[in-house]
């Protein structure tokens, strides 16, 4: 089987693009997606991602006429969030996109977490990651024990230090404030530009996928 990356260009296959393990793979970008050659003998995995849901149902609804063996839609941990709210953007996107992956019979999804080298690139506090090695073992060798075969989540929990004890006492003050929140967490959206102008890497939808995921695995 030939493996193929579709999203060149994106952030976790040019981490991953000059790794030994890897160098068989073929990787194209989405310009290229009308006139390459796919087989019946490929596996397509697809880190491309558009923040227009009209592009990303176009690229699977492409992919699933070019009758390749399997696709794999690499999907983010944040789309958990879309069990409480849909008002955040991006996990919205991702988890339509891998609705519509499903709806393809050689489709797959693989979940996985912030993407790090090192488990220093995290934020403080506990995150559901995927490191870039576990990323690379799996194309080598994919399992699906989930779903009938069909899903697989690829993370674990990282427990990090916060860079400081400010920083410590903002992150439980925001879990209070995201847990009164409810179902409306996006009104913490002030806050969160806020905590990002500070430097801070946990708030807003990362915060409670990792809450959520947590409290699944746990």
């Amino acid at each position: 089987m030939r493996n193929v990356v579709l999203g060149r260009g994106s952030r976790v296959w040019r981490a991953l693009a000059n790794r030994p393990a890897l160098s068989g793979v073929v990787a194209i970008g989405h310009a290229d997606l009308g006139s390459f050659e796919f087989s019946p003998a490929d596996r397509v995995w697809v880190l491309s991602y558009s923040g227009d849901p009209r592009e990303n149902r176009d690229m699977l609804a492409h992919l699933g006429a070019s009758r390749v063996q399997e696709i794999v839609y690499v999907s983010s941990s944040s789309t958990i969030v879309n069990r409480i709210t849909r008002c955040y953007r991006y996990p919205r996107v991702k988890f339509d996109a891998e609705t519509e992956a499903l709806a393809l019979p050689q489709a797959k999804v693989l979940t996985v977490g912030l993407m790090y080298e090192d488990s220093s690139e995290l934020p403080g506090g506990a995150s559901v990651a995927t490191s870039f090695d576990e990323f690379a073992r799996f194309m080598t060798a994919p399992e699906w024990p989930e779903a009938g075969g069909r899903r697989r989540a690829l993370l674990r929990v990282v427990e990090r230090p916060f860079g400081s004890a400010l920083e410590g006492r903002l992150f439980r003050a925001y879990g209070v404030l995201l847990r009164l929140a409810g179902s409306r967490p996006c009104v913490l959206r002030p806050l969160d530009l806020l905590l990002r102008a500070l430097g801070m890497r946990w708030y807003g939808y990362t915060c409670l996928s990792n809450r959520l995921w947590i409290s699944t695995i746990s």
